[in-house]
């Protein structure tokens, strides 16, 4: 297993546990946690306020997040006080974070904040996930079945906001309260929930000719020069 592939099944394993960052400050012990899908929207606004430069962030993470403790030090603090916070009385109790952020800020120096704000910031890892299990083929082929089955007799509506896309999917597919969903289950593992939830779809043999699937499998053009190495990647024994 080389490399990456060693990292992204470590982030994947680390995201399914729920397993939390652990650091001590003196004889103190602090946990960083997953945020949820109610933290998220919560931290937006403040992540914003940071002014990221997404261009420095994905090329040196560490060098953006030390730029952003010596400049903007106290919404840092605030963002990684949320994080040490679990559970919705907690995380909505402004006076706790207050005081957690204040502690950061006063026992440690930018260095040791940059470490854990990258922590942070490598947590919204669900496109790498989604790209590493090739959903992102699934989603395309499920667009092209789209744009050819049939639906007569068939409209759907809703689906246009985060409660429908979600929030009422997940409350109806697992059974769970509205308050599980946005505070109790860490946002990464509610969208690759939905995202990998296994669904079948009927389709015509007319249907299977516009999409070129026969026998549950794609048609591969053998006469296009991009299909080379897959043919021959093939096991034709």
């Amino acid at each position: 297993m080389d490399e990456h592939k060693l990292d992204i099944e470590m982030s994947i394993s680390d995201a399914i546990l729920d397993k939390p960052i652990c650091f001590n400050i003196g004889k103190r012990r602090f946990y960083l946690y997953q945020p949820t899908l109610g933290k998220t929207y919560l931290l937006a606004r403040i992540t914003e306020s940071l002014e990221l430069n997404n261009d420095i962030l994905s090329m040196n993470p560490y060098m953006e997040a030390l730029r952003l403790c010596k400049e903007k030090r106290d919404t840092v603090c605030l963002v990684i006080a949320y994080h040490s916070l679990q559970g919705k009385r907690n995380v909505l109790d402004n006076e706790k974070v207050n005081k957690r952020a204040k502690l950061f800020s006063s026992q440690l120096d930018d260095a040791e904040l940059a470490q854990l704000l990258v922590l942070v910031f490598s947590w919204d890892s669900s496109e790498s996930y989604i790209k590493y299990f090739g959903i992102d083929k699934e989603r395309a082929l499920q667009k092209r079945i789209s744009s050819v089955k049939s639906n007569k007799g068939s409209i759907s509506f809703g689906g246009k906001s985060i409660y429908g896309l979600l929030i009422d999917t997940a409350c109806q597919r697992y059974g769970w309260t509205f308050d599980y969903v946005v505070w109790g289950i860490s946002y990464i593992n509610l969208q690759m929930l939905l995202a990998d939830s296994v669904s079948s779809v009927y389709l015509s043999d007319e249907e299977c000719k516009k999409l070129n699937i026969r026998d549950g499998g794609e048609v591969i053009n053998a006469d296009d020069p991009k299909n080379l190495k897959l043919i021959k990647s093939m096991n034709w024994d």
